[in-house]
């Protein structure tokens, strides 16, 4: 008979290690997904703040007059409107994704946002149906975003449940953050993941980058290694894991020595953009185009799956149009897949953008303000691209498509989110606890070949 805990016990314990729980797997073990055959990798771009893509891309036929018309002032020239084919156009400083499109590396995924259960406009105005909490706020969207998840049941990124689907004891090589700040995408596995925010990747980086008291601790440092390391066959099964992560963190600079000292060279600088806020956009592609080129390689000790994370700042556009943010965006990503197109891994890695959500239908005179509904763009070698999958919404003042101003999503976010990750080499039964809302939506959108 298994000895109970005591409440005095059990609080013990949980204030040694109340934010381990995520990590502590709690939760039923995932069966290992398939990770023969090729390397490959996600690329997740945030687009921060709520990207405008009815600025990004717009009816160029017969509905151009009823776009501008519910648009004002911010709808875009039609003569300037670059043809992707189907009576729509991409904004004309979109030239390198227009040609990604051209070439079948590069889809747009129409109409995309976060949804509790399928809904229609009019079922949201009459309240007949369950929508996400907290819509049209910052911090709320972007997470829901980030878990997987607009039911709000989930507290560890989508990125971080991979992770733990194809590594379960845990790899601390799978997630990478290039941005500038933290993230929940990556929050809560049973590895953290590696944060390059300012280290530049080159032969010497991890002697740069290195912590704890294996990169100087003194004596002092070596006492509190020799601690956790005995505490690693703790009974106490939260001090055990408490200590394996942190033994884990010491160890990585002396693990990944030398993991740079085969970066390919020829990776030049990307551009930094123009007043753009935070760390440029270019130069998180530049780190993780050089980790890549180490990763085909098998430098993260020959791991086969990992998810990267960059930022692009600068999207909440209440007071002003997105076109610098626009042109930016196409011309990091047209650098970043030639880049990868060169070092022979263009199939391999799949680039994806998210956002907060997207804007209102109408302009509020100046710019325009939180909406619901997007567009997202996915690029790739493997992508079946130059088409829009989902379905389009109508963009005139008698859309019955929006609900006070705002697109209703029509295609969830689970359904693209779970298409990227399924070309990983996840089972169905591994991507419904990836995203435990997946079951009410599409599986596949079938956008990658």
């Amino acid at each position: 008979m298994k000895k109970r805990m005591d409440r005095r016990s059990f609080i013990k314990t949980t204030a040694l290690g109340a934010s381990l729980l995520p990590f502590v797997g709690l939760a039923e073990m995932l069966e290992a997904a398939e990770i023969n055959g090729d390397y490959k990798a996600i690329v997740v771009v945030l687009l921060e703040g709520g990207a405008d893509a009815f600025n990004m891309i717009a009816p160029n036929g017969d509905a151009y007059d009823a776009y501008v018309e519910a648009r004002g002032g911010i709808a875009l020239p039609k003569d300037g409107l670059l043809d992707i084919g189907n009576g729509w156009g991409m904004r004309e400083n979109m030239e390198a994704m227009q040609q990604l499109y051209a070439n079948k590396k590069l889809a747009i995924v129409a109409n995309v946002g976060t949804l509790v259960e399928p809904v229609t406009a009019a079922e949201v105005a009459t309240g007949s149906k369950s929508v996400p909490f907290e819509l049209f706020a910052h911090n709320t969207q972007r997470d829901q975003w980030m878990f997987g998840d607009a039911t709000g049941k989930s507290h560890s990124g989508w990125a971080a449940r991979a992770a733990d689907t194809f590594y379960a004891e845990g790899n601390p090589y799978f997630n990478i953050n290039a941005a500038d700040v933290n993230n929940n995408l990556q929050y809560g596995g049973k590895a953290e993941a590696l944060h390059f925010d300012d280290a530049s990747v080159s032969p010497d980086t991890m002697k740069r980058y290195g912590f704890g008291p294996k990169s100087g601790g003194g004596e002092l440092g070596k006492v509190y290694y020799d601690l956790y390391a005995q505490q690693q066959n703790s009974s106490n099964k939260l001090m055990q894991a408490l200590a394996k992560k942190r033994m884990a963190k010491m160890n990585l600079p002396d693990d990944l020595a030398g993991v740079f000292d085969d970066v390919d060279t020829a990776i030049g600088e990307f551009d930094t953009g123009v007043h753009e806020v935070g760390k440029p956009l270019g130069a998180q592609l530049e780190v993780v185009a050089k980790i890549l080129s180490v990763s085909k390689n098998g430098g993260f000790k020959g791991k086969k799956r990992q998810i990267f994370f960059v930022n692009q700042h600068g999207w909440d556009t209440h007071d002003s149009d997105n076109e610098h943010q626009v042109g930016y965006l196409s011309q990091s990503l047209g650098a970043f897949q030639q880049e990868l197109d060169r070092m022979g891994m263009g199939s391999q890695v799949t680039t994806m953008t998210i956002s907060d959500f997207g804007r209102s239908l109408t302009s509020n005179n100046a710019g325009t303000d939180h909406g619901w509904g997007s567009h997202a763009f996915v690029m790739g070698g493997a992508v079946t691209g130059g088409s829009i999958y989902g379905t389009m919404p109508t963009l005139s003042k008698d859309s019955t498509d929006f609900w006070s101003d705002r697109m209703v999503p029509s295609t969830a976010m689970e359904s693209y989110l779970a298409t990227v990750v399924k070309w990983f080499g996840t089972r169905d039964s591994e991507l419904n606890k990836i995203f435990p809302n997946l079951k009410k939506f599409s599986k596949d959108l079938r956008f990658m070949g």
